[in-house]
This record gives structure tokens, C-alpha cells and sequence, in this order.
């Protein structure tokens, strides 16, 4: 997975959901008499949900998911039950599950809020450190924390509306949660739980542009393209990464990782047609048009390998058209005026060394013509990058073969420092 493509979440300060207006309840009273002690309130939750008559009791269970809840926001209590709010949520599952005459439910919603809000912020804590370690432990922690949100969701049920409201007004991308989801899954070793993640935000049979969008994120559609890549699928990670160029066609990112899977693809011809949406979509982007340029040139080589001169010349000459529009942007980055001239450069020395050595008098207009077209971008290159031995080698030999001695002896120099 490319690291410029892994993003660091920021954790909120306070909870995910804005929380209902305080009232007491059940499980407050509870605390209170037991001397407000949450240690001694969970030993006494804990015998009353083990007794015969208790263990049927929804009140005791909502009680305890109260309590536990309670414990995992302490300070003081927390580390001694480290899994309680896990064991809150089994709790409140159970409530609901024994609280047929649903007295219990508004109740339940206010600890499944406040345990959403825990399970996000905690998982979103430990992805950050998980991008930073790296650290399959880590990123095993950050999937349960996302799957026990989920989980609170899902135990929602018919107020699974109220939650999506609360999402929203949150300013939380659902859908950007089960990427990540996914891609814990995936930095934990669980390929096939990663994929039905990524699966559920990408839809590829869906026409509407903006439907498909909407379910979705770029990177989400980067990272299962990968998955299915790195697992065997090709077909299915390049009908997935086709998808996010008519969706996100000025990502860089993606159209980066579209071609990097249809060359390991080993066709890069099918790269033509995103590549022309790419284009049309970004006249302006200089990164972009150099990306794309490479593509182009990349094809060009596929086709000679397979004997279509012809072809390869058409897609030789758009990477040409393309470089040199980048040029004509006067982009204020040097790598990315260095990256033109020197693939311009390229893309004139290598057919003009292929010329020469055909050792024709016929074609000695051909190759000098094209070591000429060379030099000017060669040196533009050599400007920026004096130190570069393989713009020094080719610039060396253009002034060679062109009989430019003096050009040729200083270059040499440099060549041998």
C-alpha cells in the first residue's frame, strides 16, 4: 500500500454524539445506594445477574450496561475492568433482548450512545497509533473498537435512523468508518473480512454517478483495487479501480494506483480509455499531465513489444503532447519541470540511438534530427539536476554524434567527477 495514500485520522476531544439531557435513572439510583462506589455497584450488578431469578431480569442487565459504562468513562475504575465497555454492550443486548414491554428502551439508547461515541473515539485512537507503528496489534485493536460500533448500530434497531441523524449532524462519513474498518481488517491478516468491508461502500453496477459516489471514498476504492490485486483477482480490483477513475478522475492517487495495476496487470493497453477521461479532466493539473504522460509513454512500449509499430508511435507522440503541455504550464515545482525535459529528453534520445546504430547513411537525417529534438530538453534537464549522470550520459553522446566536440569534452568532465 503506497504510504502517500494512508491518512491520519483526528480523534475528537469531547463524544461523537451530543449526548440527551441528564435525568435520573435506574442505574444512577443504583450507584447511589451503594455509596456512589463503582466497584462495589459492579460486584452487586454482577451477583444479581447470576441469580436464577435475576439473570431474567431486563432491569439488571440494563443496570449493568449502566454501570459498566460508567466504569469504562472512569478514570479511577477503567483500567481494573478493561473490557467494560465490551461487557456493557452484551448487557444492554441482553436488556433488550428480556425487555419484551420495551420499558427499558429509551434508557438503553442513551448507554448505546455514550458507548457509540467510546468504541469510535477509542478505535480512531488506535488507528492513529497503528499508522505510526505499524503494528499489527494495533491495528487489530482499532477493528474490534470499529466492529463494536457498528455493533452498537446495529443493536439500534428501529432507532437506527436516530443514529444515521446523529452521524451526520456529527459530521461523521459512515462509509469512511468502514474503510477503515476494512483496512484494519486487512493490516490484521484478515483478507476476506476486509473485502466484505470494502465491498459494502463500492458499487459497481451502480449507473448513477453520484449514488456510487456518495457510498464511497477514494481511498476505499484505492485500497480493496490493492487487496484484490495482491489475492489474485485482477479482473475484479481493475473493474473496482475503473470505477474510481470515472468517479474521482482528478485523484491523483487514484489514477497513480489505476495505472500501477493495469501495468502489474501486464495490459497496459486497457489503460487508454480512463487515461483519456483522466485527461479531459484535468487540462490544467501539471502532477497529473506527468502521470498521465508516463502512462501514455508506458503503452507506447507495450505495443513495440508486441510488434505494433504503428501504435506504439501514436501513444508515443501523446506522451510527447502531454509532457510538453506541462511545459507550456510553467509549473512552479522542479521536479515536475525536471520530470518533463527529462522524459521529454528520453522520449527523442532512445528512438535516435535506435536510428544510429542501423549504421544507414539513409537515416542519418532521421537520427540527428532526433538527437537534436533531444538536446535542448536534455539540458533544461541538466539545469535543474547537474549531477544527474544519466542526463550528463546522453547529453555527452547527443553532442557526440552531432559533432559538437567542445560540448562534448566539457560534459564529459562532469560525467567522470
Amino acid at each position: 500500500m503506497k504510504t502517500s495514500l494512508l491518512f491520519t485520522l483526528i480523534a475528537y476531544s469531547g463524544l461523537l454524539f451530543a449526548q440527551p439531557e441528564k435525568i435520573p435513572n435506574k442505574g444512577e439510583s443504583f450507584i447511589k445506594q451503594i455509596e456512589g462506589k463503582l466497584d462495589k455497584a459492579k460486584v452487586a450488578i454482577d451477583k444479581q445477574c447470576l441469580d436464577i431469578n435475576g439473570s431474567k431480569s431486563a432491569e439488571n442487565f440494563y443496570i449493568k450496561g449502566y454501570v459498566y459504562t460508567e466504569i469504562a468513562k472512569s478514570a479511577i475504575y477503567k483500567n481494573s475492568v478493561p473490557n467494560a465497555n465490551t461487557d456493557a454492550l452484551v448487557a444492554i443486548k441482553k436488556c433488550k433482548e428480556l425487555d419484551i414491554e420495551k420499558k427499558y428502551t429509551s434508557d438503553c439508547i442513551n448507554v448505546l450512545f455514550e458507548l457509540s461515541s467510546m468504541f469510535y473515539n477509542d478505535g480512531i485512537s488506535n488507528y492513529n497509533t497503528a499508522l505510526k507503528s505499524n503494528n499489527t496489534t494495533d491495528y487489530s485493536k482499532a477493528l474490534s473498537n470499529f466492529e463494536n460500533f457498528f455493533d452498537v448500530i446495529k443493536t439500534l434497531d428501529n432507532d437506527q435512523a436516530i443514529v444515521n441523524h446523529l452521524i451526520e449532524s456529527s459530521k461523521i462519513n459512515k462509509n469512511a468508518v468502514v474503510v477503515y474498518t476494512a483496512y484494519c481488517a486487512q493490516k490484521s491478516g484478515d483478507n476476506e473480512k476486509a473485502k466484505k468491508y470494502y465491498a459494502q461502500t463500492v458499487l459497481l453496477d451502480e449507473p448513477n454517478t453520484e449514488k456510487a459516489k456518495s457510498n464511497g471514498t477514494s481511498l476505499g476504492y484505492i485500497y480493496y483495487a490493492d487487496l484484490l490485486l495482491s489475492t489474485g483477482d485482477t479482473a475484479t480490483s481493475k473493474k473496482v479501480i475503473s470505477k474510481a477513475v470515472k468517479l474521482y478522475p482528478d485523484n491523483t492517487d487514484v489514477i497513480s494506483d489505476a495505472i500501477d495495476i493495469y501495468s502489474k496487470s501486464k495490459n497496459a493497453s486497457e489503460m487508454a480509455d480512463f487515461l483519456q477521461v483522466a485527461l479531459n479532466s484535468n487540462p490544467n493539473n501539471s502532477k497529473m499531465l506527468v502521470i498521465l504522460a508516463g502512462a501514455f509513454n508506458t503503452i507506447s512500449k507495450d505495443y513495440l513489444r508486441k510488434g505494433y509499430q504503428s501504435t506504439s508511435n501514436e501513444y508515443r507522440d501523446k506522451a510527447i503532447k502531454t509532457f510538453e503541455k506541462v511545459l507550456t504550464l510553467k509549473p512552479t515545482d522542479n521536479k515536475i519541470v525536471f520530470n518533463a525535459n527529462y522524459n521529454l529528453g528520453i522520449l527523442y534520445y532512445n528512438p535516435a540511438v535506435i536510428s544510429y546504430k542501423k549504421k544507414d547513411e539513409n537515416n542519418k537525417q532521421e537520427y540527428e534530427y532526433l538527437f537534436q529534438k533531444a538536446v535542448p530538453y536534455l539540458e533544461n534537464a541538466y539545469k535543474i539536476d547537474s549531477k544527474n549522470k544519466n542526463v550528463i550520459n546522453m547529453l555527452m553522446k547527443c553532442y557526440q554524434t552531432l559533432n559538437e566536440t567542445g560540448k562534448a569534452e566539457a560534459i564529459e568532465k562532469e560525467l567522470y567527477k
